[in-house]
């Protein structure tokens, strides 16, 4: 694939432009000159170089006002794409994202090991494809790929022991050289959790929350922080891994809370179900075993949302996981429950809310890591 690996960054006006406009999806020039303390001429200046450059497109003038009809502008979703890679313990998700962040194509498979000989298989078979459904004078849109995947993956063979030889190859893979030089894409990588947040930030959130927990319940749990409205990325990327947070017990809560449990618990019955395509009904059907793992994982919340509360004094608590709406309304309500049989003196109470991105989270959330690096 013949791409630069560094495709044109916009100025900082115009990538200003572009996220106010994604921000409120239409705008006339005026109105982005007033709320970015532009002139008239500098707003048009940089409007007319994205709209030359396919990143904008006129809609139909606005009339029945005094003076000129004003002309609102949107995002191209033509204008860029960019790729998003969840790589997670037993699971590959690969999503193709427009420059609105409308979902084009994805591709999920489930691996009974993680390796990285099983990513590269994916990846190689399924990039190109994904690629192939878009026009051809598009292809040259996709700007990067988005990684979002837990640090330091091998350490989690002592939780999934039948993994560890799978898992000790990441300790030594260069992941991003592999990904720039096999499909010529820049790639960036983050935390599966935190791109989990920036997704519930940027696409839900609807109570604009300027500060929360983000606690998200996958393969194990995780979590990240939101301090004035950013995500908390901490020295190594890492800040918000409530996961690791300690019980009375001196375990980690992850070792509580995990997705994986719940799926043993299914093989186990010989139930031919996957947790992260567990329906509604089959949630109802199977509801008795199923609560009794919910209870453990809401006590585990509990805790993190205790320990975060007694740090951070934060807003809000937000809880998101691939389950089945029931369930995650279940799960919240538990950790309510929960939360409130702890002694919490000297701490203030907060709101606790359900996350809108669900399974797809952490994919949404890389896949806007690169077109945020280029255009907002």
């Amino acid at each position: 694939m013949n791409r630069s690996l560094n495709p044109t960054v916009r100025s900082c006006n115009e990538r200003a432009i572009l996220s106010l406009i994604r921000q409120h999806e239409s705008m006339p020039k005026a109105q982005i000159a007033k709320a970015l303390s532009l002139s008239a001429q500098a707003a048009m200046v940089n409007i007319n170089k994205l709209e030359e450059d396919n990143l904008l497109l006129r809609g139909a003038p606005l009339k029945g006002r005094v003076g000129q009809p004003s002309v609102p502008f949107r995002l191209n979703p033509d204008g860029a794409f960019s790729f998003g890679l969840k790589i997670g313990r037993r699971r590959f998700d690969l999503i193709l994202v427009d420059l609105q962040s409308t979902q084009r194509a994805s591709v999920s498979v489930e691996v009974n090991e993680a390796s990285v000989d099983e990513l590269k298989s994916f990846l190689e078979t399924h990039i190109p494809q994904l690629i192939s459904q878009l026009e051809p004078e598009l292809r040259s849109h996709v700007c990067g790929l988005g990684v979002a995947m837990p640090f330091d993956i091998w350490q989690w063979q002592a939780s999934i022991e039948s993994c560890k030889s799978s898992l000790s190859q990441w300790q030594n893979f260069d992941l991003k050289s592999y990904l720039e030089s096999q499909f010529g894409l820049p790639a960036f990588i983050s935390n599966d959790n935190n791109a989990a947040c920036c997704a519930e930030l940027s696409f839900g959130n609807p109570k604009n929350y300027n500060d929360f927990l983000y606690v998200y319940l996958g393969a194990f749990l995780g979590g990240a922080v939101v301090i004035n409205n950013q995500v908390l990325e901490g020295k190594s990327g890492n800040a918000g891994a409530i996961g690791s947070m300690l019980n009375t017990e001196r375990e980690q809560l992850l070792s509580q809370c995990s997705l994986l449990t719940l799926q043993t618990l299914f093989d186990q019955r010989q139930l031919n179900i996957s947790v992260y395509e567990l329906t509604e009904s089959q949630f109802i059907a199977h509801k008795a075993l199923i609560s009794p793992w919910l209870e453990q994982a809401a006590k585990a919340i509990s805790l993190a949302m205790h320990n975060s509360l007694s740090l951070l004094d934060m807003q809000a608590v937000i809880i998101d996981s691939p389950l089945p709406s029931k369930a995650l309304q279940l799960l919240k309500q538990l950790s309510v429950e929960a939360f409130t049989k702890l002694d919490s003196r000297g701490l203030r109470s907060c709101e606790v809310s359900l996350g809108i991105c669900g399974e797809k989270a952490q994919s949404i959330g890389s896949a806007q890591l690169a077109l945020s690096r280029h255009y907002f």
